[in-house]
């Protein structure tokens, strides 16, 4: 294989993503790093076949390599793995490819333990068999190395969340790498043995059982994750937003203010530890008045990572995000609204871990966005259940008592009062008997107008329903425009971008050679998103768009911005957290980066058929991520879902008004049924506009 500038520097991006990605969920008595040298490398029995069959992404994604666990602490200099232990493994992996666990019987943990240092244990899970508990031989596996061993790592290499028994919590140190990518095991090997600090954040809860997503579940609607676990006090062992460092991260100085109708929160950030560098993400969570009785105790509404911090070095953060953020939206009034009451600014590095450093007091109720009507049923839902334990801490009482008496006062004249936005009726194009091309649009020679209406029923149905069905000569694409040379159209590539862009790696040819398509396996979304990294997830994106245009691919779907509720739901593997904010800013982000170069497709990712949800909830949280990040995406998939017994078609209410106040102008392919109703000519013609203005800027 000959290596290619570009395959090098996508793997380096790739590497870097992981090990920013990475969450250390525990370490005491110093377990990690491993600090060790080249003379006097730290010696590690490494046990668990997933140190070989290491999990990189998702299904149907084919990297051009695979650093496993193993081969990525061998190449580390101050790593030095168990020999015999390693050689044991690799001649299983030979034996036994389908990745059964090696049986201990055979092993004297007693002699591993006088010849190593230290232990690590991979627990892995592939998308395709992810299961979050525990078999009992890996509990068996578990409970023998930490009776034998003083410093034991146990490495978790699955899709997201696992329940860990007690026998995983007896490890002494316990890292999240997730499904990272195709340089997962250089990335671990660059943060267990300190070369790179762990700076990664849970996008997810973590509960102490399994079941306690089940009871999530039942609240139905908008509670569900930190939103739910944090309202209704459950039992939680790693809360959303949680992951530690070497280095020892302190904040303060924090200070809550108002500028104008922007909220401002100030902090400084400084690295208290002796030894090692740490990068620390600033969260901020607002709770609105009633919180906890009528909605979630508190939710995120910004955060920004601070630089690499040197012992003793120190940065001053500064955050802001518009008071009208906090406003709910309220069917009744058709419009988003900011109630009166105390509006309460929480900071610090978790869902669990902040202060109440202020407050802001709305004087009088007031109407922030009014929103275009549509005829959207409500879900008949049951109601849901008081919280008994709303989760507190003892110097809230005080902090809150403190921030209302110094509580800064905002009237609801000073607020910005945006007017319902009026759609204007689309009655047909007009054209002018001429036959035009789309080279004759791009070069204002007709409009779009005239070029649409100039196109035959046939050819126009072609143009807007078979946008992505049809054949591709890319293998491994996912399908492609119609080509319609009559009308100037070529055909454009659409293809998976979850984990890197999928495409078939290896292809015979006709004269029994192969040629290849190397592309880049990057870290799952549910991974990406814990690095709460903008700028590391850009990067990403500017990569997969760098390799759609070297195979000439001209659409990626994107990770899915569905949230995630529980491990059970399909979404969860390929969408980004079960926060809204967090999931629109990495998705806005990352189709920036592949805006560089070519563009992606928004979508919510694989729901079930059938959904029921109240409309404030969508426009609350649900639809949230999509706000967000729908001005950066040229494309949106409909999902092939019912909401409420309602198809969201492009034809539909909910899509229409949608269109109207997220100021949406790209265009729209889908899943299955494109309309909620056989469409007419007036109804293929708006879609053709919106296909047609993103094609003119290609």
């Amino acid at each position: 294989m000959e290596y290619t500038a570009r395959m090098n520097e996508h793997a380096l991006v790739s590497r870097a993503a992981a090990a920013g990605s990475c969450v250390l969920l525990k370490n005491i008595e110093n377990t990690l790093p491993f600090a060790g040298s080249k003379d006097e490398p730290v010696r590690v029995a490494v046990f668990g076949i997933g140190q070989i069959f290491t999990p990189t992404g998702l299904t149907g994604m084919e990297p051009w390599r695979k650093i496993g666990i193993l081969d990525g602490l061998t190449a580390e200099p101050t790593v030095k793995p168990d020999a015999l232990l390693a050689h044991k493994y690799r001649a299983w992996a030979l034996e036994h490819p389908e990745g059964s666990e090696l049986p201990l019987g055979s092993l004297s943990m007693e002699e591993f333990a006088s010849m190593n240092d230290a232990a690590m244990i991979v627990l892995a899970r592939s998308a395709a068999h992810y299961d979050p508990k525990l078999t009992s031989f890996e509990q068996d596996m578990l409970k023998k190395v930490t009776g034998a061993f003083s410093r034991v790592v146990l490495v978790i290499a699955a899709p997201g969340y696992m329940e860990l028994t007690p026998e995983a919590r007896a490890c002494h140190a316990i890292v999240f790498l997730g499904l990272a990518g195709q340089e997962a095991g250089y990335a671990l090997a660059d943060v267990v043995s300190g070369k790179v600090c762990p700076s990664g954040k849970l996008s997810f809860s973590w509960p102490e059982t399994l079941e306690s997503f089940g009871l999530a579940a039942q609240q139905l609607d908008g509670f569900f994750g930190y939103r739910y676990f944090d309202t209704y006090g459950g039992s939680v062992l790693y809360p959303f937003g949680y992951g530690l460092g070497y280095g020892k991260a302190e904040l303060s100085s924090v200070s809550v203010g108002l500028d104008g109708c922007d909220v401002t929160v100030s902090v400084e950030v400084e690295n208290t530890g002796e030894t090692y560098p740490v990068q620390e993400v600033v969260q901020v969570y607002c709770s609105r008045p009633d919180s906890g009785k009528t909605g979630a105790a508190w939710f995120l509404d910004t955060f920004q990572k601070t630089q690499v911090l040197a012992p003793g070095e120190s940065q001053t953060l500064h955050l802001r995000f518009p008071v009208t953020e906090l406003a709910l939206f309220r069917k009744s009034a058709l419009a988003y609204v900011l109630e009166e009451g105390y509006y309460d600014i929480r900071v610090g590095t978790g869902s669990r871990a902040t202060c109440l450093a202020g407050s802001i007091r709305l004087t009088r109720s007031a109407v922030v966005q009014a929103v275009t009507p549509c005829d959207f049923p409500d879900a008949e839902l049951p109601a849901r259940k008081e919280p008994m334990h709303l989760f507190t801490y003892p110097e809230e009482a005080e902090e809150r008592e403190t921030a209302h008496r110094r509580a800064i006062r905002l009237s609801d004249r000073n607020l910005p009062r945006r007017s319902r936005k009026k759609g204007r009726p689309f009655t047909g194009c007009r054209g002018d008997n001429e036959r035009y091309t789309l080279a004759d649009v791009k070069e204002g020679r007709c409009s779009a107008f005239t070029f649409i209406a100039g196109m035959d029923d046939a050819n126009l149905r072609k143009l807007v329903c078979d946008f992505g069905f049809c054949p591709t000569e890319i293998p491994g694409a996912l399908g492609a425009s119609a080509e319609l040379p009559r009308y100037g159209l070529s055909p454009l590539t659409i293809a998976s971008g979850v984990c890197g862009l999928a495409l078939k790696k290896d292809i015979e040819q006709d004269d029994g050679t192969y040629r290849h398509q190397y592309t880049t396996g990057f870290p799952a979304p549910s991974v990406l998103s814990c690095s709460f990294d903008p700028d590391l997830i850009f990067s990403v994106g500017k990569a997969i768009g760098r390799e759609m245009r070297e195979y000439g691919v001209s659409f990626c779907l994107a990770p899915g911005c569905a949230l995630q509720r529980t491990p059970f739901d399909a979404v969860s593997q390929e969408s980004w957290s079960e926060d809204p904010v967090l999931t629109g800013r990495c998705a806005l982000y990352f189709a920036k980066g592949v805006q560089v170069y070519e563009a992606a497709i928004l979508r919510a990712g694989t729901l079930p058929r059938s959904l029921d949800l109240r409309l404030s909830s969508f426009r609350d949280i649900y639809g949230l991520p999509f706000e967000i990040a729908v001005s950066a995406y040229k494309a949106v998939l409909l999902p092939d879902s019912t909401v409420n017994g309602e198809s969201l078609g492009e034809d539909s209410d909910l899509i229409r008004s949608l269109i109207i106040d997220w100021k949406f102008g790209g265009m729209f392919l889908s899943d299955g049924e494109r309309y909620s109703k056989e469409p007419d000519r007036v109804t293929l013609e708006r879609s053709a506009l919106r296909i047609v203005r993103v094609l003119t800027q290609k």
